[in-house]
């Protein structure tokens, strides 16, 4: 993928947005932002294709292969449990366009508050990239 920030990215940073992500200053290798969430560290473009092309792969082959007891013992983990809980609450709390456009406002105001202290050109750059960012998603919210 190329740098540039198209509208299906701009679509999948919103979707980790309203998942509850965390938009942080540094940039993925393919542009977009990256994101704290569920405490990793993801590409809201990359990661998340990755596991969709997984998935359409096995679908088209129709290899969904039968689990050992193992895996099964693994995805009864409580740890597992609690995480799914948790996701399941999110959803139902899916934020609406307001509140998304409030954090992403307070988020482009704490990067911009920090860009008057930066000297390191690079971190300048990729602040202002990340404004640049959040100003098109509230530009798309608001459409």
């Amino acid at each position: 993928m190329s740098g540039k920030v198209t509208d299906e990215k701009i679509q999948k940073i919103t979707r980790l947005l309203e998942k509850g992500g965390t938009m942080l200053a540094t940039h993925h290798e393919c542009g977009a932002p990256m994101f704290r969430y569920q405490g990793s560290t993801v590409c809201p473009v990359c990661d998340f294709q990755e596991k969709q092309e997984i998935k359409k792969q096995e679908t088209k082959a129709g290899q969904e292969y039968p689990k050992n007891q193992k895996d099964q013992k693994k995805e009864q983990e409580p740890g597992d449990l609690i995480k799914t809980q948790k996701t399941k609450a999110q959803a139902s709390q899916i934020p609406d366009s307001q509140e998304i456009s409030s954090v992403i406002t307070n988020k482009i105001r704490e990067i911009a508050a920090t860009l008057d202290a930066e000297t390191d050109l690079a971190r300048v750059r990729e602040k202002m990239d990340c404004i640049e960012q959040g100003m098109r998603i509230l530009k798309l919210l608001k459409d």
